[in-house]
């Protein structure tokens, strides 16, 4: 075993590193194992000739901070470890590097997202999974049943290393298994902000748990999309979650529609800040009579917010916030991409943006 490897097994927390916003659920625990191999990222950080490293840690792994930033100092490292909560591959903290006069960044968890001329290692976690040709086998065999010959395949980052492996056995069972690669993503990654790995097959097979990427890509493609979660063990369809899902955007927008007042949220996180699209909806919103204003922050959060007289928020960054989070608002939230429906397009072609 090399000497930077470590696994955390059975652990209810690792459900939660590759979430942007935290999803909780009971999973199969004994079903999965976490891996992290700091390997390649020591020998990065020594290419770079960095010397302070700036390192980030998903929540769910600071229970293991300390051993994790023991293993980099015997390397010879100066760690500074970053507590603010890391969201995803898109909250890389550059600024906080130069501040803590760091020469370089450790990003555990996600693979590279954001382009930038910083240094940045990015370094991330994958599971094994103990049931894997178990499960591939019950796919098979739900396939088969249906008549479906040919799928697309996605998954998230931490499943990645099974692309290739169901790749070969879809294609031994004479099934055609198509991939994809995205902008910014690897070839058939999908990330709450980011769908364009979706390949242009009828059924998309999204291999992974929790319903906010199934959901999207959904909605993102139209595709009809079978969820196959390795760590519950479970194949199904996604189906009633559509209407349940546009139902509630669609209530959530028709209350945005009444506000007067609308604040507009932007993040300077590198990777969610669009500045540009904030002030693009502003002034949509003011030729049709609306008074908007912008507002910054690096985390966005409604205790922010208290104070203003805005009757509801329009938010530019992460998605996962006005989806998943919306009940944290006392006002009405809306994503970017739904502000031409509170214009007045049609729901019918209600869709989320294939990337942001």
């Amino acid at each position: 075993m090399p000497q930077h490897f470590i696994n955390l097994q059975n652990n209810t927390f690792c459900r939660t590193l590759f979430l942007i916003i935290a999803f909780k659920k009971v999973v199969n625990k004994a079903s999965f194992m976490l891996k992290i191999n700091l390997d390649n990222a020591i020998k990065e950080l020594k290419k770079m000739k960095a010397k302070r490293i700036l390192l980030q840690i998903p929540e769910g792994l600071k229970v293991k901070s300390d051993s994790i930033i023991s293993q980099i100092e015997k390397e010879g490292f100066d760690v500074i470890t970053s507590m603010d909560p890391c969201f995803g591959a898109c909250d890389v903290k550059v600024n906080e590097a130069k501040l803590m006069q760091c020469n370089a960044v450790l990003h555990l968890g996600h693979n590279a997202f954001v382009e930038s001329t910083e240094k940045i290692v990015y370094e991330p976690m994958h599971y094994y999974l103990k049931n894997f040709n178990k499960i591939m086998e019950k796919l098979y065999l739900y396939l088969k049943e249906r008549n479906i010959s040919r799928i697309g395949f996605v998954t998230t980052a931490q499943f990645l290393d099974y692309v290739g492996e169901a790749k070969n056995f879809f294609e031994k069972k004479g099934i055609s298994l198509l991939t994809k690669e995205g902008v910014r993503v690897v070839e058939a990654q999908v990330l709450g902000c980011n769908y364009s790995a979706v390949p242009t097959e009828e059924t998309i097979i999204y291999f992974g748990d929790g319903l906010f990427h199934p959901l999207g890509i959904h909605f993102a493609t139209q595709k009809k999309v079978i969820i196959v979660d390795p760590i519950n063990d479970e194949i199904r369809e996604l189906g009633k979650e559509k209407d349940t899902f546009l139902r509630k955007r669609i209530l959530m927008i028709e209350k945005a529609k009444e506000a007067k007042h609308l604040g507009i949220l932007v993040t300077t996180k590198m990777g969610q800040n669009r500045i540009t699209i904030a002030e693009k909806i502003k002034k949509e919103l003011e030729k049709k009579g609306k008074n908007a204003r912008i507002y910054s922050m690096d985390y966005i959060e409604q205790s922010k917010l208290l104070g203003t007289k805005e009757e509801a928020y329009i938010s530019t960054a992460c998605p996962r916030i006005a989806i998943d989070d919306f009940v944290s608002y006392k006002k009405p939230i809306i994503n970017a991409f739904e502000v031409r429906y509170l214009l007045g397009e049609s729901y019918d072609n209600y869709k989320i943006d294939l990337y942001y």
